[in-house]
């Protein structure tokens, strides 16, 4: 693990980030939202009542959604895992990710558990209801849900062969078990420059190892995220 981080000190330059995440809604909301009549307007389109019914949407709309005073967040990954099938080194850094993830949000005082959902109760239709089902059954009262993709900009490499520019992301949704709300939600962007070095076995390495710490970085910045979240209801 210490010759992992060290050699991803060469291998990663961080040379953009952004996080974006929902902002919760003000207090003023809800009192402006009596006072507007355009509130009472149903939906223009009847077609859409065989989805959801105006008096169900007016219901959600107007609900004031309050996080559990203490409660268990339960973590779902979207996607498969390539990085820990790569080699012993980095299975052992995905899954030090995935405990400084689970380490950052039992920090907050409103969460006494925070562990991933076992494998065998995610569900194969991963809708509303089934994930609702999981984490209910888990007793889990939020669901974190996120997924992390990479892209890499290939022409960077017609001008060296052992370099390369690339970004990764983390997409992530809360899930509230008991309403079926996402009250918060995060995306969190990281871009890299990634450099082969001599411990390198070759550039897909390279481009593996770094992907995995911009991954890592991103991640930790979405559960900061859902901590502050939590604080703020």
């Amino acid at each position: 693990m210490r010759v992992l981080s060290i050699i991803s000190l060469l291998l990663v330059c961080l040379s953009g980030c952004t996080t974006v995440s929902t902002n919760p809604r003000p207090d003023n909301y809800y009192s402006a939202m009596m006072s507007d009549p355009a509130a009472e307007t149903g939906s223009l389109f009847s077609g859409d009542s065989a989805v959801l019914s105006d008096a169900d949407i007016a219901k959600i709309l107007d609900y004031r959604y309050e996080a559990p005073e203490l409660g268990r967040v339960a973590i779902m990954t979207v996607g498969g895992d390539r990085w820990s099938q790569w080699s012993e080194e980095m299975a052992v850094a995905t899954e030090r990710m995935r405990s400084e993830v689970i380490d950052k949000l039992e920090g907050s005082p409103r969460v006494y558990d925070a562990s991933f959902l076992p494998s065998v109760l995610v569900p194969e239709k991963q809708t509303v209801p089934h994930l609702r089902e999981a984490a209910a059954r888990y007793q889990a009262d939020l669901l974190l849900i996120y997924r992390s993709y990479c892209r890499s900009f290939e022409k960077y490499r017609l001008f060296s062969a052992d370099r390369s520019k690339a970004y990764c992301g983390v997409e992530a949704v809360l899930l509230d078990a008991r309403t079926g709300l996402v009250p918060y939600t995060s995306l969190s962007t990281r871009a890299f420059t990634a450099l082969e070095t001599k411990e390198d076995t070759n550039f897909r390495e390279t481009v593996m190892k770094a992907q995995l710490n911009a991954v890592t970085d991103a991640l930790g910045e979405v559960s900061d995220g859902v901590v502050g979240f939590l604080a703020s209801e």
